[in-house]
């Protein structure tokens, strides 16, 4: 199966991006410019990879997967809870309103806007035993009714086996039919691990409700 994670990775850069606590500059902060150059009042970062604008106040992004309105990011989400051998962690969350791109539709049902949901999620086997965890095949529950799997394309490979002493980062992405500022409270539902002999270690199932809320 061929991976989009790349994809993920640029809708979830401001998520991670910038380390905890920090904030993103501003206009107010100096920037280096040609002298000769016009001045301009304008919002706008150029980055090497995407464009950025401030609209309102959402941020925005802009790149070839396409326009992506920032609805909220939280950075210190604080979620972390140990699963029998497993560390589980759910530390970033933010919502996305993408406009996609028309080379990239066919990867959301050829849809020409998306709300996307992401996490970022960090595994960590303490044992030195064969541990299978799938946090990238998750469920989300929201407030306004629906119940989506993790988008496994797209996501970035955060599950499977774990063969002894592994730790795994990266992103689990959904997207929902709701509009970001529908979306109030979220349930993040992940089947518990099991061992080499397809046991279930700990519970059957582990829910954590997150506050999406601008």
């Amino acid at each position: 199966m061929k991976s989009y994670g790349f994809i993920f990775a640029i809708l979830l850069m401001f998520l991670v991006g910038c380390g905890d606590g920090e904030t993103l500059p501003t206009p107010a902060e100096p920037t280096t410019q040609n002298e000769n150059a016009p001045s301009t009042d304008s919002e706008e970062e150029v980055t090497p990879d995407s464009e950025v604008v401030h609209e309102e106040e959402f941020e925005v992004q802009e790149d070839e997967i396409g326009r992506s309105q920032i609805y909220m990011k939280n950075r210190e989400l604080g979620i972390e809870e140990t699963i029998g051998p497993i560390i589980f962690q759910i530390d970033k969350v933010q919502t996305v309103r993408l406009e996609v791109a028309s080379d990239y539709r066919f990867l959301f049902d050829e849809q020409e806007e998306v709300t996307i949901v992401s996490f970022n999620v960090i595994v960590e086997n303490t044992s030195d035993e064969t541990v299978s965890f799938h946090p990238n095949q998750a469920r989300l529950v929201t407030n306004t009714g629906e119940q989506v799997d993790a988008d496994i394309i797209i996501s970035e490979d955060v599950g499977g086996e774990f063969l002894g002493k592994v730790k795994k980062e990266g992103g689990v992405l959904f997207h929902v039919e709701s509009m970001p500022e529908e979306l109030t409270e979220v349930r993040f539902v992940v089947e518990g691990p099991y061992d080499d002999s397809f046991s279930t270690i700990a519970e059957d199932r582990y829910e954590y409700t997150i506050d999406v809320t601008k």
